[in-house]
């Protein structure tokens, strides 16, 4: 059976195989979970009554996570459904789930890492002037000068997002200023035991300044000293190398699959 979730329990087993997405997930469902036009966390259940597959479907990517084996035949289908209907751009997926999207599916694919720190990171003496979850609107100029508007999020969503998630103190926007608003960083999600680091962006002309790995180091210290593990995933190598000399290393891999369309023998 294929529903939306009703239980915030059933998160609690994904997000200690998954402690990344499982923020992420953690977040949405407890964001909106009063708001189910907007609720976008699909749950499998087996027929014992326990939550087997995870699916956050947004208007053009997915994330699908199948932690205790492989997806079963009604989230195969609902899937292929939403696929079908021509606006999904990217799949994000574990290992069960991969296995079973390559017989399904024509797309091209990018192995992810995600990351974790055990330890405090130490952080330099700076007159950076830093704002707190409150500046969202700065936030998203942020995002939209460092990604360009065709990338990035629909701000109304995006903020109704942020606001909820502050509200319900699941996240926390950090924006630095230089004149103007020029990075940002956020925690995007918290469970028990962890919290994911998301939204770690600098607009161009700013960069190579420290904004950015400042940033990464104070959401990652708040987590610490909330005894919260936190996780991240870097947007390429070279971020990757950034996050490395913070003491974050590398733990976990999934799959990035993108340019989806179903295999002509499967119509």
């Amino acid at each position: 059976m294929i529903k939306l979730i009703d239980d915030l329990s059933l998160l609690e087993g994904f997000s200690e195989k998954e402690p990344y997405f499982g923020c992420l997930f953690n977040a949405a469902a407890v964001s909106f979970f009063d708001d189910p036009e907007l609720l976008n966390i699909w749950v499998e259940i087996d027929e014992h009554g326990n939550a087997h597959s995870f699916l956050r479907a947004g208007a053009d990517s997915i994330m699908l996570f199948s932690p205790y084996g492989i997806p079963r035949f009604e989230m195969v289908l609902f899937i292929t459904n939403l696929v079908s209907g021509g606006t999904i751009k990217s799949i994000e997926c574990d290992e069960n789930s991969f296995g079973v999207l390559k017989n399904l599916f024509d797309f091209e694919i990018e192995n992810a890492v995600q990351m974790f720190a055990e330890n405090r990171i130490d952080m330099p003496k700076n007159d950076f002037d830093i704002k707190s979850s409150e500046n969202f609107d700065d936030a998203f100029e942020v995002m939209n000068k460092a990604f360009g508007e065709e990338d990035s999020p629909g701000k109304d969503l995006w903020k109704l997002r942020m606001v909820r998630g502050v509200l319900k103190k699941q996240s926390t926007l950090f924006t630095l200023y230089d004149g103007e608003a020029v990075s940002t960083a956020c925690i995007r999600g918290r469970t028990e035991k962890a919290g994911a680091i998301t939204s770690v962006v600098t607009v161009p002309e700013h960069r190579s300044k420290g904004y950015a790995s400042y940033l990464t180091a104070l959401c990652a210290n708040m987590l610490i000293d909330e005894h919260r593990t936190p996780w991240l995933v870097p947007a390429n190598p070279r971020v990757q190398k950034m996050y490395e000399k913070l003491g974050f290393r590398a733990a976990k891999t999934y799959y990035y699959l993108y340019n989806i369309k179903e295999k002509e023998d499967k119509k």
